[in-house]
Parts: structure tokens; sequence; C-alpha cells
């Protein structure tokens, strides 16, 4: 061992590098006296909307909130049936629960996206109201082969699709921004994603004036919209706005160097390791670089053991956790629940089998290789 420390996430690194900005940035901010609701809110979705293709931008206060706020915008039947993946963070069920709403778990395939080729077969037996897909690691679905799929809906070909990027800001499918294809999409800015806050935040992006308007409602208290609709506080603050702003125009430059840690690893990582196979026609944001073996923890260990942070993304399947089993109540008193889920092995084995390197822009060549070479020196 060489005595490196490899921290699994660098926001303190990235704290350092750009501490005088951000600290001059904070200062301007807290001076002006606009403290919500200013000039830097408007300024981040207006480039988040550029960036993403899209005519509006709504920020809020988290991913999660975005994905609630999206389900209500949409404005979907009473207890409406919601199409989620079986595999992504518990916020993606969560949203469904808190938005009134019913979830429809179904699998995923080996890369963690949900299973496509299910779907017609799913949906000639059970109506849902909307999809949800969620870019896991930074991946993206193939949307083109989802439209054709729209066939297969039943009677709902205008299905509406909400599409969950909070991990593919960046990404790219035959050449279109992550961010483009939802009737919402929805963005995250927690510390862990690639363009992070220090705190949380989140965003809706539609090209639909009525759904803007409605989640502008949403996270004000309906207040734009006269009060003729309930809402709640789901703002984000001048400064969060005004830093993410400006971490913006460093955003290319960090994506680029995840991308040249992500082909490090992939020429050189052991071929008993199982990598993400990316499409041709998609540029990966690397929010996540997971690997994929049956002996997970003990690799876990042995890597700790040589410095290295790593962690689950992500450990048990959506329909596996107590708030399911449970209809989104508590789980001690559940009642009568009516849910579904249609998970296979596949999910399962995801689940089982899934590692985390460490992958962010502030890691060094030297410990890019030093990774490699503990895994490796983990197969000898």
């Amino acid at each position: 061992m060489n005595g490196l420390k490899i921290p699994f996430t660098g926001t303190q690194r990235q704290y350092k590098n750009l501490r005088s900005e951000l600290l001059a940035i904070a200062d301007q901010v807290w001076a002006s006296g606009r403290h919500l609701d200013g000039a830097c809110t408007l300024m981040l979705e207006e480039a988040l909307a550029y960036r993403c293709g899209r005519k509006y931008a709504v920020a809020v206060n988290s991913g999660t909130q975005a994905l609630i706020f999206a389900q209500r915008a949409l404005k979907l039947p009473y207890k409406s049936k919601v199409m989620i993946p079986a595999v992504s963070f518990v916020a993606t069920l969560n949203s469904v629960y808190e938005a009134d709403n019913k979830p429809y778990i179904v699998d995923t395939d080996d890369q963690g996206l949900i299973d496509l080729t299910s779907l017609p077969d799913r949906m000639g037996v059970y109506q849902v109201n909307a999809l949800m897909v969620v870019n896991l690691y930074g991946n993206m679905v193939d949307y083109n082969k989802l439209h054709v799929l729209s066939s297969f809906f039943g009677n709902a070909v205008d299905l509406p699709l909400i599409e969950d990027a909070a991990q593919s800001l960046g990404a790219r499918y035959n050449g279109r921004p992550s961010g483009s294809f939802g009737d919402v999409s929805i963005l995250s800015f927690d510390p862990m994603k690639n363009l992070n806050n220090y705190g949380s935040g989140g965003m809706l992006l539609t090209d639909n004036e009525e759904v803007y308007l409605h989640a502008q409602g949403l996270r004000d208290n309906g207040k734009i919209t006269r009060h003729i609709l309930s809402g709640t506080n789901s703002k984000i603050s001048e400064l969060d706005a005004a830093m993410l702003y400006h971490k913006l125009q460093h955003f290319d430059q960090w994506q680029k160097r995840r991308k040249e840690i992500a082909e490090y690893y992939l020429a050189n990582l052991p071929s008993e390791l199982r990598t993400l196979e990316i499409a041709d026609n998609v540029d990966c944001a690397w929010h996540k670089f997971p690997v994929f073996l049956q002996h997970r923890d003990s690799l876990a260990d042995h890597l700790k053991e040589a410095g290295i942070e790593t962690k689950v993304h992500y450990a048990t399947p959506l329909a596996d956790y107590l708030v399911f089993a449970a209809g989104g109540t508590s789980p001690f008193d559940p009642g009568y629940v009516d849910y579904d889920a249609f998970i296979g092995e596949t999910s399962r084995e995801l689940c089982n089998t899934t590692l985390s390197l460490p992958i962010y822009p502030e890691l060094t060549d030297e410990e890019v290789e030093y990774i490699v070479n503990s895994v490796i020196e983990f197969f000898n």
C-alpha cells in the first residue's frame, strides 16, 4: 500500500479549488439583500433550460420535490398508476406516494435502466397513467425504442413521460441532451451530483407552458396562480442559484475529466468485472462508475484497506422497501394495499453485485491508476 487516501466524493477538493470564487459570490449575494426569487434563480433557470433545449425551467429545493411536482403539474388522474424502474434511489418510489399516486414497479435491464422489452406485456395487462424513466449512473434510456414501444401502451399513445435526469445532466442521446426527453424532465443538485450544490436543489424542465406555470405555483404556495391550487415552499436560495450558475462555467471541463477517468477504467480494469456497456449513440455523464461482481463486499473491503472508499448504488430493489409493502403508509398498520411489482432476477442481481468506484474530476491520474491497480491486485 502506498498510503493514498481516496474519498468517494470530491466535494471538499472542489470547494478548495473554487473557494475564493464562491466566497466572493456569497459576499455579493448576501450584501444584495435579495435572498429568494431574484436574478440569480432566473439566470440559473434560463441557463439550464438553454443547455437542455427546453422552453421553461423551474428551480425547486430538491430533485425529490421536482419529481413530486412533475406528477402534480401533469394533472394526472386521482390515484394514477405511475410505472417506475425497480432499481433507483428510493426517492423515485417516495415521489409517487407523495404525489398521491400508486407505483407500478417493473424490472430493469442489466445496465440498471428500465427494461423496455417487458413494457408491451405489462401495458397489455395494467393500465398506467404515466411512465417515469431514470437515467441511472448517468447512462440514458433508449428513447427511440421507447417511442416505438409507445404504440403498445393501450389507448394511451400520449402517455406522459417523466424523465428523471438527476444523474444524467451532461449526457446525450443521438446528440440530444439529457433533460430534453420528458413531457417533464427533472434535475437534482445535491452534493453528489455532477452539478452539485452544497445543500440541496432541483429543477423541472418542460416545453409546456401550463405545466411550467403549475410548477411555479406549487413551489410558492400557489401564489403565482392566485392561490387556486395548493402548494408549498420549495425554493432554492439566491446563493445556491448563484453558486450553481458559477459552477456551470466549469461543468463541461468537469464532464471531460469524468469521461477520461471512465475510459481509463474501462480500458484497464480486469475482465472479471462487468462494467456498463454504453451504446454508441449515448454520451454517458458518468455520474457513477459501477462495477458488478459476485464478491462485491470482499472487493469493497480490499479497497478500503488500500485507502479507497467505495459505495453501493443501489443495494435494495424498490419493491423490497417496507414503504412499498405498506403502500406508502406506516409499515406497522398497512391495512389493505393495492400495489403492483413485476421484477425479476436481473434487478435483484444488479443490487446484489454492484459496487461504485470513485469518479470525480478532482481525482489525479496517480489516484485513478492506483484504484485500477488495487482492483487488479484483488484478483491476483
